[in-house]
This record gives C-alpha cells, structure tokens and sequence, in this order.
C-alpha cells in the first residue's frame, strides 16, 4: 500500500526534530510515560503505543519549554519544508482534539461523519485501517487533523465508548470544558 503523503512529512518533520534536537525524543518518552501511565497500562498493541507518543511528543511536548515540534517546523522551515507542507503542519497545530459523537458511517467502515460535543461542528473523517467496530451514536475522543483537500484524518489514539458512556463523558466533558473556559476568561 502507498504511503500516504502525510505520514511521509510526518517521517520529514521527525528526521528535522531528531537532527534539531537530538537528545529531546528520549526525554520526551520518559515524560510521555509518568504523564500517561494510566492511558499506557490499557494499550494492548505496540502500535498504539507508537501512536500516541508521536501524536503527544509532535502536539504537546515542549522543547527547552517553549514550543512543540510543530511549532518549531513552523518558524524554522528554512526553505526545507514547502509551502503546501507548512500548510499541512499549520493544520496540524488547529488539530481539534474532542469527544465526538460518530453521526454516520460508510459502507466499508472507512468514513466517519463526526460531531464535535462542544461547537456542534460536523466533519467527515477518512481512515485507511481505522480497526474500531464503531456504531451509529457511540462516541469518541479523537483528534481529527485536516487535510488539504478539506477530509479530516486520525491522528494519534482514538478512546472509543459505547453510546451510554458516551453521553455521560459528554456531560462530564461539557462541565469540565465550561469550568476551563470560564478560567481562561479571567
């Protein structure tokens, strides 16, 4: 199977931070697994695993406690990145990590129609070898990454729940989200 384009630059913008920043990818693991012992313990394959820790150490890890890799792509391209993969990197960064709520699937399980518990906002996501049994109603807390031509892909681990645990994470996310952004008000 081809390699997708965005995990070809994916690949590219790793080799950057490895050649940048030798040394921050093993601090990186050993944080990644004190801050997300609980979430690690229940990864039954490597691959998630492998997953998550990129998803966290490109969107989340700070290096030298100033900024993500893909912060540092975008202010330090240097003409090694080109203008549609900054673009890319760009929607990295307006990633939408969220619950949502599965709203429809294709006929080959590999489409989703999605929506986002806090905006309501509806986008189409498609997979290659998405592994989930999802139904119509069960939710999700995923980060969706749009592409260029405007679908949406996984990135990183996807937490799936039924349709009861759903709607109760969602009243739980919903409260939490509102206490948070009323901190940030002030």
């Amino acid at each position: 199977m081809k390699k997708p384009w965005e995990t070809k630059l994916i690949e590219k913008i790793e080799d950057v931070i490895d050649s940048c920043f030798p040394k921050d990818s093993k601090k990186a693991l050993i944080e990644f697994k004190k801050e997300k012992a609980e979430e690690i313990a229940l990864m039954e394959y490597k691959i998630d695993f492998a997953r998550g820790f990129q998803a966290w150490f490109f969107l989340k890890y700070l290096i030298k406690g100033k900024f993500t890799p893909m912060e540092f792509i975008t202010g330090n391209s240097v003409g090694y990145f080109t203008k549609k993969e900054l673009q890319m990197v760009e929607n990295f960064l307006n990633n939408q990590e969220s619950l949502y709520e599965i709203i429809s699937i294709s006929k080959n399980k590999r489409d989703y129609e999605i929506r986002n518990v806090v905006n309501n906002k509806i986008i189409r996501v498609k997979t290659i070898d998405f592994p989930a049994k999802l139904s119509i109603g069960d939710y999700i807390y995923a980060t969706p990454i749009k592409k260029l031509d405007n679908n949406y892909f996984f990135y990183g681990n996807v937490a799936c729940y039924s349709k009861e645990k759903g709607k109760h994470i969602e009243q739980i996310f919903l409260k939490e989200w509102e206490k948070e952004k009323c901190k940030n008000v002030k």
